[in-house]
């Protein structure tokens, strides 16, 4: 069996992600001859090179292959397919080429499609596979807990997609977040976020350290079974940072390509709404998740008591500040895509947008970020483009589906 292990990246840090999961794998028994690393990456995150992610040659030495794909290669990527396939360029051009987690994430898969792979599992590189174990006399104990068996077992067995639960911190937004912000600005933001939002309700912004998650350790002594997914509100919701794809499902056109608006969050969200016919399964792989990179340590074997509250500092209030101007980007697609009719979708953006100007510029103020005053002219700059936006989702799909894999398919037979 091959194995790719897929990952967009803006942080270094990725190079010690791979090496732990690597040994995760090695741990239990996995050959890592098996496994080959797709790094999708953005070197304008961090203002970082290219040779900051280059994975140690001890990693490297025991995995099949490594490919780097910075934007230059999925420039030359997308160019290949428009050529080789006789694509769209425009639309290729939104797969595949610039910056963004959707484009970022479909290169690596379309490479691993292409070298031949059977599954993919995906993570992000905020993430480890040490996890942090509540026991029942209420101490933490940190454990290397088999990650790939469970998602490995049910996609060998015919499940589509598999994804896997999060431990530590649930989202960008600093536990401390509620003790710098006053309480009216958090709940006007809430209401105006989860009128386009699957994640943010109006209550997100409060008790923020009880949003920490441990894992119980009548989880592990009695594990849950895997479970199928079933539709709900937002699709059959998953997390693109702890997933594994059945790529012969690919092949088959049963599963869709990520797409987002430009540089908009919530690929994996308009990705979720898009599995009707798809069957996801929730298994026990699971990933402890630092969005604000303060457990390094955790790498070289040193583990916290207890996971910490979170100060607002400049760099958290950046790593906040993007994520809430993603989430507004993809917010009026969001609203279209799940609304039952016309009139609804009317109620929801009209609210929003009424919503939004006072809580992100009493935030502006606060936190003294002019970027947050333009909350409201970005909100109706995506408002406005929203169908454009459906209309390339319809276009991608198409593309990926009937001319993309088709074509790779057929490449595929003639190689073998």
């Amino acid at each position: 069996m091959k194995i790719a292990l897929t990952i967009p990246s803006g942080r270094p840090r990725v190079k010690q992600v791979v090496k732990s999961f690597i040994e995760n794998a090695i741990s239990y028994g996995y050959n890592p001859k098996d496994f080959s690393v797709y790094l999708s990456i953005d070197t304008k995150y961090q203002n970082t090179k290219k040779e900051d992610f280059k994975v140690d040659k001890e990693t490297k030495s025991k995995l099949n292959n490594v490919e780097y794909i910075f934007e230059d290669e999925r420039k030359k990527l997308g160019e290949t397919i428009v050529k080789k396939y006789n694509t769209d360029p425009k639309t290729i051009k939104r797969l595949f080429i610039g910056r963004g987690y959707s484009k970022q994430r479909n290169s690596a898969l379309f490479l691993a499609i292409k070298d031949n792979n059977d599954i993919a599992i995906c993570i992000d590189d905020d993430e480890a596979p040490f996890i942090p174990v509540k026991r029942n006399n209420g101490e933490i104990e940190w454990r290397n807990l088999d990650f790939f068996g469970p998602h490995i077992k049910e996609l060998i067995s015919g499940t589509d997609i598999t994804r896997g639960p999060y431990m530590g911190y649930q989202s960008p937004v600093p536990s401390d977040f509620e003790n710098d912000v006053p309480e009216e600005i958090r709940i006007k933001l809430g209401e105006a976020l989860e009128l386009g939002s699957d994640v943010i309700k109006r209550k997100s912004f409060f008790n923020l350290m009880n949003q920490i998650k441990y894992l119980d350790e009548n989880e592990i002594l009695n594990p849950i079974n895997s479970f199928i997914v079933e539709q709900g509100d937002y699709g059959k919701h998953i997390y693109a940072g702890n997933m594994g794809i059945n790529l012969n499902s690919i092949r088959s056109g049963k599963i869709p390509i990520f797409y987002t608006p430009p540089n908009a969050r919530g690929e994996d969200t308009i990705f979720a709404l898009q599995l009707q016919n798809v069957i996801v399964k929730e298994v026990n792989s699971f990933i402890f998740h630092d969005p604000f990179d303060i457990y390094p340590k955790i790498f070289e074997g040193e583990f916290p008591e207890n996971l910490r509250s979170m100060p607002v500092t400049e760099a958290r209030k950046t790593r906040f500040i993007n994520a809430l101007i993603g989430w507004l980007k993809y917010a009026p697609i969001l609203i279209y895509l799940t609304s039952e009719n016309e009139i609804e979708q009317k109620r929801r953006i009209n609210e929003m947008l009424n919503k939004i100007e006072e809580p992100t510029k009493e935030l502006a103020k606060l936190f003294n970020r002019d970027e947050l005053n333009d909350c409201l002219k970005i909100l109706k700059k995506f408002h406005r483009n929203v169908n454009n936006h459906q209309n390339y989702l319809i276009e991608v799909q198409k593309e990926w589906r009937n001319n993309i894999i088709p074509s790779m398919n057929n490449e595929q037979m003639i190689i073998n």
